[in-house]
């Protein structure tokens, strides 16, 4: 039976971190410093609520709320801004398409993108997709919780950076969760191995990782889940 993989695109694949830095500098000319009267935010804090939860947190630019207002609006204008994006490991989505299509694993990918000017974001990530080499990709736009989400497409695996969307998939459903998790200065939250997520620091060992599950699940012995639990380490190996 094929593996079903939900993989999340910013931070995971797509680098929106990068391009919320370059916006932000054209738009206000420097890296933009809070003033006296409004306090500090993240870039975290920069995206706005509907998408919060898919924020990569990795840059220390500092904006004001209202400068985050104005980001965003900027950022809104843009037409098809989500197919600017670089990926952030190059080639791991032609990567992800021929593994896919080697070992029959049935793709889609999740991401929580507002509207801006151009195409809907479902086709500004599609064509992203398929200009990296992942041809007729599956997207859904999430406006609901990641963990019904894997429940209701049935899905065996979930990769995401974000430690709420991780804690959500782990509680809230079934599937396996794979944090990628960039940050090589800190440890990852301690709520990872409560829960049994695994860790990783790239895709490339994120895709790794695929792989050896895929191939314990050729193993004749042991259920299914089993298998992929003892594969990433969350269950000790029974005896034959």
């Amino acid at each position: 039976m094929a593996l079903r993989i939900g993989f999340d695109l910013d931070g995971v694949l797509a680098d929106m971190d990068k391009a919320i830095v370059r916006e932000a500098t054209t738009l206000f000319g420097s890296t933009p410093s809070p003033s006296p009267h409004e306090g500090p935010a993240s870039m975290g804090d920069a995206v706005p609520e509907e998408i919060a939860n898919d924020a990569p947190v990795r840059n220390e630019m500092q904006l004001t709320a209202r400068q985050r207002r104005q980001l965003w609006r900027h950022l809104r204008n843009i037409d098809n801004f989500w197919e600017s994006l670089d990926e952030i490991e190059p080639g791991s989505v032609a990567r992800l398409a021929r593994m896919a299509e080697k070992r029959r694993w049935e793709i889609i990918f999740l991401t929580r993108r507002p509207t801006t000017s151009g195409r809907t974001s479902q086709v500004q990530s599609q064509r992203w997709l398929e200009k990296r080499g992942f041809p007729l990709p599956s997207v859904f736009v999430v406006t609901a919780s990641r963990g019904l989400i894997a429940t209701a497409l049935t899905l065996d695996i979930v990769v995401d950076d974000t430690p709420e969307n991780c804690v959500d998939i782990a509680s809230d459903s079934k599937a396996r969760t794979i944090a990628i998790f960039r940050n090589q200065d800190r440890q990852p939250p301690a709520v990872f191995s409560q829960m049994g997520i695994h860790v990783v620091n790239s895709t490339a060992q994120c895709l790794d990782l695929l792989v050896e599950i895929d191939s314990s699940l050729a193993q004749p012995k042991a259920g299914r889940l089993e298998r992929v639990m003892r594969t990433l380490g969350l269950k000790e190996s029974t005896s034959a």
